[in-house]
């Protein structure tokens, strides 16, 4: 029942910032999120329900990008909702996980990969007993999000390559991460593998609840020890469309640096920012600020990075070319 109840507040805000979202959105005219006006252009920025939407929206309200282009800070809901949205045309500049970039440039759409905002955002928590390596989940119930997603592709690469009979585990997949983490905490299930920030607003519910979670394995650094060529994952960032972007190139220097920026505020202000991240992310405000310390934020142009994106994709395509659309990636793809 307490669960229950936090999980109202929770779900009301929520609630609250997808009508703040709607109450300021505006449609399209002959691009659906951008309108035109006689003074500038008016852009929405689509955001993952993840803590790298915070520097987004930092970026968006301190930045000097918004004089330039009038921005509105908006929300999907899955990656199949991001991958019709630009099959579509409708998104111009979202949040992603890498693995969609490719993926819908691969199937012949104008997207370009702009940068990285984290270098990994995912966890695996125990219920009681604690885990000391991927080993200890055969046997276990496993639960999780959005199947052949950047976290599952991560967690099945590392198990093949750390020799983890992935047969053994008896693994259920959900459509979102509040889903994943009531039926966690509400069943039978032994390990949950989350993200952050729901991670955090997951132990934070369990700990109100009398409920012994851990947090037992670190998969950045089971990624690191495992794939030391590669050794950080560049889970998510900012993709655009091409034309887009060629056509406000001002803009994009701009919104970089309000980006990095951003993050250096973040970074020295874990108060105000998750003060700040509760108006935009469907996340309670100490559960922002625990995030903060495991998201491994970061503000990097792909075209900086690209060995190490080339290298991730490798690994990615080995498992399965269908992840990126069934090759690797052009080096146009990074911007």
């Amino acid at each position: 029942m307490i669960i229950n109840l936090f999980m109202g507040d929770f779900m009301s805000s929520r609630r609250e910032f997808l009508q703040h979202s709607i109450a300021f959105g505006i449609g399209a005219l002959s691009i659906p999120n951008l309108l035109f006006s006689s003074e500038k252009l008016r852009l929405d920025i689509w955001n993952a329900p993840a803590i790298i939407s915070l520097v987004v929206a930092v970026a968006m309200k301190q930045g000097e990008a918004k004089n330039l282009i009038n921005l509105n800070y908006k929300e999907w809901r899955n990656p199949d909702q991001l991958r019709a949205g630009f099959a579509s045309g409708s998104f111009l500049l979202s949040a992603s996980p890498i693995n969609v970039g490719p993926n819908l440039a691969n199937q012949g759409l104008d997207v370009k990969m702009l940068n990285i905002l984290t270098n990994g955002l995912n966890y695996i928590f125990s219920k009681g007993e604690n885990l000391n390596s991927l080993k200890d989940l055969e046997g276990k119930k496993l639960i999780m999000a959005f199947k052949n997603d950047l976290p599952d592709i991560v967690f099945r690469a590392l198990c093949l390559k750390n020799g983890v009979n992935l047969n053994k585990i008896d693994i259920t997949y959900v459509q979102t991460p509040p889903e994943a983490m009531m039926m966690f905490l509400k069943k039978d299930f032994d390990n949950i593998l989350i993200s952050e920030p729901m991670a955090s607003a997951m132990s934070l519910t369990a700990k109100k609840n009398g409920i012994d979670v851990k947090r037992s394995l670190d998969i950045q650094k089971i990624w690191a020890d495992t794939f030391k060529q590669v050794p950080t994952i560049p889970q998510a960032g900012l993709i655009v469309n091409g034309k887009f972007y060629q056509e406000n190139l001002e803009f994009f220097n701009a919104f970089h640096k309000d980006l990095k920026e951003a993050l250096v505020w973040i970074n020295s202000n874990f108060d105000l920012a998750a003060q700040f991240g509760s108006k935009y992310l469907p996340i309670p405000q100490p559960a922002i600020k625990e995030a903060l310390n495991y998201a491994n934020l970061k503000v990097e142009r792909c075209q900086d990075i690209a060995q190490n994106l080339d290298l991730f994709f490798d690994i990615i395509y080995d498992i399965n070319p269908k992840l990126i659309g069934g090759k690797m990636p052009s080096k146009e793809l990074y911007l």
